[in-house]
């Protein structure tokens, strides 16, 4: 695979992880244990990406790998739910660190 062909996996972990992140500042007191283990699988997704993105050092590059990230959270976050929208993410973000490592 070339250098670069496995970054938009990047950009899809974002996206589709984005959701998931958010939603724990929006929590009340009668969120479920359910959406709570969501949330947290999608802040370590997130989380884990948006390092990633930042880890060649290159900050301009990062940037744009974070808006393509928050452009796909923006279109797709209405279509899909959130236990599709964490597959995805989390497949999407093991392909690139599978890629990525090996």
């Amino acid at each position: 695979m070339a250098p670069y062909a496995y970054l938009p996996l990047i950009c899809v972990a974002i996206g589709f992880s984005w959701a998931g992140f958010a939603s724990v500042f929006a929590t009340g007191p009668d969120t479920t244990k359910t959406h709570l283990a969501q949330a947290t699988a999608a802040s370590g997704i997130f989380l884990s990406a948006l390092t990633c993105t930042f880890a060649d050092g290159h900050i301009l590059s990062g940037l744009m790998l974070v808006s393509c990230g928050m452009a796909i959270a923006y279109f797709a976050g209405r279509y899909l739910t959130s236990p599709w929208s964490l597959a995805i993410a989390a497949g999407s973000f093991a392909a690139y660190l599978h890629v990525a490592i090996a």
